[in-house]
């Protein structure tokens, strides 16, 4: 059984709605991040974290967008076929959004992966142990948020299917009428 235009939109909705959440609890996972010692120049903050915590707010403000645009969506499905405009506008906006987290998500992990294996190299010397401790204990913790934003990014692609999948039922209705 085929599901039907509300159910296709509430789907999307719920996803969009999940991403958002899950992207808030990584801004503030990333952000709290810091090491045990106290170092006077905070060269262990790589510049992708701050690109991954941008990118969260910045799909989590595409995703608060969106919302309006479903409740429309989910208003006026039964009585008018939606404007072709405003699924275009969804279609683009879940794209541009998933990308962007997708990027994110490869500069953390890229990122932390390289930066890890420069800590643990037996080639690079540490003036104590302590020190390379703690520099991998908050490498290690820098995983969690980026794993919240690979899941931000995996609802956002199911949020992106299902705009695409409107816009598709959408083109087909108005060939229909036609």
């Amino acid at each position: 059984m085929a599901l039907s235009r509300k159910a296709w939109i509430a789907a999307g909705m719920g996803a969009r709605l999940l991403m958002i959440a899950v992207l808030a609890v990584s801004v503030p996972l990333t952000v709290h991040n810091h090491t045990k010692r106290d170092y006077s120049v905070d060269y262990y903050k790589l510049q992708s974290y701050t690109y991954t915590v941008a990118v969260a707010v910045i799909a989590m403000a595409g995703g608060v967008l969106q919302i309006p645009v479903a409740v429309y969506l989910l208003c006026k499905s039964k009585r008018m076929t939606p404007s072709s405009l405003i699924l275009d506008f969804s279609v683009c906006a879940d794209v541009v959004v998933t990308v962007l987290l997708a990027s994110g998500v490869g500069a953390g992990f890229g990122a932390t992966n390289d930066i890890l294996r420069f800590v643990r190299s037996r080639y690079t010397i540490w003036e104590n142990n302590s020190i390379k401790d703690d520099l991998e204990d908050y490498y290690n913790k820098a995983f969690v948020p980026l794993v919240f934003i690979l899941l931000g990014m995996v609802l956002s692609m199911a949020a992106t299917v299902v705009s695409a999948r409107l816009r598709a039922r959408a083109t087909d209705d108005a060939d229909a009428d036609v």
